[in-house]
């Protein structure tokens, strides 16, 4: 759950880092002990028009991204993926305020718009890329295809697919959101080639156009936004000097698999991008990454597939619990302000949240979720 108000956003945040309390926070012990970790997924192309709030609410403008690294390299320390290996299997040390920039989806934008940026500051990035990555075309991440054939759909809209128990007549404008995360549930449960068929069912059933995807593969601003890097991107992602880490074969919900899918997306993404990068992946990146989606089952398997960490995208922030496979991240989205940004990464947002709920993020996970390394 997330909790800014207007105030805290626009006036307790800014007054907090303009005083320099927030960089304070970060150095005071035992925050400083640990790095944040902060993660992107992607930045807007320039052309392309936001659509919905929540569909593209992860992205972030090119001048929210300059503005964020030039105070990241003004008063913390970025440091490398290399560096944070080395840190996190206790081989390194790092200095106080240490931050480690991620991004999740590897989607185009990051390397055509993100990666250029990265470099102007000379800073490096771990992107996570899904196993689609290595296909030699490319291709959209499905559940977001399932929200841009929604928003197609004049409302009310009509849904009947048995095989994965959904049978659902009339949707109001307010719950088309919470419509797709329930179709977002129940498709994971399937594999990769069984959530195409239901999509295309989808499609079908909505009366939308086969060639509907031409409006984002042939729009070069789509394109960048939606499809994700495929065999021929992947490596010049590698090769501008970023680090590439696996997010699964297709970015499911891990936690509504059987154990043998699951199984399935954690370690034979590992081996597809290392075959397309020739080089070893060492850190997995959970998809969708909170305590829903995610189980202790799913860490165990990070662990066992081989990777040396890997990545929630909740509960981030100076002084945050770390376990090497349920390491804690800050998610930037679209309408952070700077200062709200400092505020997370400080660690000060998990500490006043958790003096008004009683909890964090990654303390509302389940004991198990952060045993299991």
């Amino acid at each position: 759950m997330r909790f800014v108000s207007p105030a805290l956003k626009h006036v307790v945040f800014p007054a907090l880092s303009r005083s320099g309390f927030l960089r304070y926070a970060a150095s005071a012990p035992p925050a400083m002990a640990r790095p944040a970790i902060v993660t992107y997924h992607g930045v807007f192309p320039e052309g392309y028009e936001r659509r919905n709030a929540a569909l593209d609410g992860n992205l972030v403008h090119a001048d929210s991204l300059r503005r964020q690294l030039r105070l990241l390299t003004k008063r913390y320390h970025v440091i490398s993926p290399a560096d944070f290996l080395r840190w996190s299997e206790g081989t390194q040390s790092l200095p106080p305020r240490s931050i480690l920039l991620t991004c999740d989806d590897a989607l185009q934008n990051t390397l055509t718009v993100m990666v250029p940026i990265l470099q102007e500051f000379g800073v490096q990035c771990l992107f996570f890329a899904t196993g689609a990555s290595a296909d030699e075309k490319p291709s959209m991440l499905w559940y977001e295809e399932l929200y841009l054939m929604l928003l197609e759909t004049s409302l009310p809209l009509r849904l009947d697919i048995p095989e994965a128990q959904v049978d659902v007549g009339f949707v109001a404008a307010e719950q088309r959101h919470a419509y797709w995360w329930s179709l977002v549930e129940r498709f994971s449960c399937f594999d990769q080639a069984t959530r195409r068929r239901f999509l295309d069912q989808v499609r079908d059933q909505l009366s939308l156009p086969a060639r509907w995807r031409a409006q984002v593969t042939e729009n070069s601003a789509a394109a960048s936004r939606f499809l994700i890097l495929n065999r021929t991107g992947l490596p010049q992602l590698a090769a501008s000097g970023m680090s590439v880490g696996a997010h699964s074969i297709s970015h499911p919900i891990l936690a509504r698999m059987s154990e043998e899918l699951a199984w399935h997306e954690v370690s034979e993404s590992k081996r597809v991008l290392e075959q397309a990068l020739g080089q070893t992946v060492w850190a997995f990146g959970y998809p969708f990454g909170n305590g829903s989606t995610v189980s202790a089952r799913d860490m165990h398997f990070a662990k066992r597939a081989g990777y040396r960490c890997a990545f929630m995208n909740i509960g981030g922030g100076f002084g945050a619990k770390s376990e090497r496979f349920g390491l804690p991240r800050v998610h930037v989205t679209a309408d952070m302000t700077l200062a709200e940004f400092e505020g997370h990464i400080s660690g000060f947002y998990s500490w006043l949240r958790k003096k008004l709920t009683g909890t964090n993020e990654m303390e509302a996970l389940p004991a198990s979720h952060l045993d299991a390394t």
